[in-house]
């Protein structure tokens, strides 16, 4: 049997209404009202990471630029004891600057991509278009520097370890002088096992050292060497192969002369080629994100 459909009140009619113009209601107070408090706190945020990573920015660029003026007109291996100490300590910090640094920008990042992702918005917030391309400019800057001090701290680290060697050296040829085999050959077999650890570091790419350098690590692991043979030969009292082994100690001191002279003489010119261009990068992406 056929049933006319109940009419609906208006009681019921008045109540779906209410309940439309309420979620009308609360959609356009989220529209105009909490969502652009919500860009607002959001834009807010983001700007202060972004000061705070310009400013970590600008000072790890200086600290770079000065850092590797320092090592530039000699190389790292021409140092003093001392500077290289203080150096070391700077490319350390320096690297821990950029690092927090880049922490700021990556911050900025993901408050900018917040904001970009809230729903109902009919275009992005103005402040992410030209602090976006800000950041990867500073992004870019900070990479760069991490690189150039880790460079530093990897040269310097090396540059130590040779310093060190450079002084047994002194010390081996004083026993030598004595003819004091026993201690000679003590000190040559510590100074050949150091080097052969620092062959690798010497040419490893990221240190950004000049080749020449690691030229003049081999020439010292051959005058080591050589100044064993020879002592363990004295020691022997075995005349014909003390007499080889001390024609090759000079030749090989020869050859540890003329590699670090080679060496520091082509420094400047390393770093022009080498690790200007790099600085000169990072000093353009802080620029451009400032």
């Amino acid at each position: 049997m056929f049933r006319p459909a109940r009419r609906v009140s208006w009681g019921t009619r008045i109540f779906a209404l209410l309940v439309f113009l309420v979620a009308v209601g609360a959609i356009g107070a989220f529209l105009e009202v909490l969502l652009p408090q919500q860009v607002a706190k959001l834009a807010e945020m983001e700007g202060n990471e972004l000061v705070l990573a310009r400013k970590g920015t600008a000072d790890v660029n200086t600290a770079v630029a000065g850092l590797w003026a320092e090592l530039s007109p000699k190389g790292s291996m021409g140092l003093t004891a001392a500077r290289m100490s203080e150096d070391l300590a700077l490319a350390k910090r320096t690297e821990r600057s950029a690092d927090e640094a880049l922490s700021h920008v990556q911050a900025a990042q993901a408050y900018m991509a917040q904001a970009d992702g809230l729903p109902f918005q009919f275009h992005a917030p103005t402040f992410i278009a030209p602090d976006r391309a800000a950041a990867q400019h500073l992004e870019k800057a900070l990479t760069t520097s991490i690189k150039l001090s880790h460079a530093a701290t990897l040269q310097l680290t090396l540059a130590e370890h040779m310093s060190q060697n450079s002084q047994s050296l002194v010390s081996m040829n004083a026993s030598l002088n004595a003819r004091d085999w026993t201690n000679a050959a003590r000190t040559a077999s510590t100074i050949a096992t150091d080097l052969k650890s620092q062959q690798s570091p010497a040419g490893d790419p990221e240190a950004l050292l000049d080749p020449l350098w690691a030229k003049w690590v081999d020439a010292m692991l051959g005058v080591a060497i050589s100044a064993q043979q020879y002592s363990l030969a004295s020691a022997a009292n075995q005349t014909q192969q003390a007499q080889q082994a001390g024609r090759t100690l000079a030749a090989a001191r020869d050859q540890l002369a003329a590699t670090f002279a080679a060496a520091q003489n082509g420094a400047a010119a390393w770093q022009a080629k080498t690790v200007q261009p790099i600085l000169d990068s990072v000093a353009r992406e802080t620029a451009s994100g400032a």
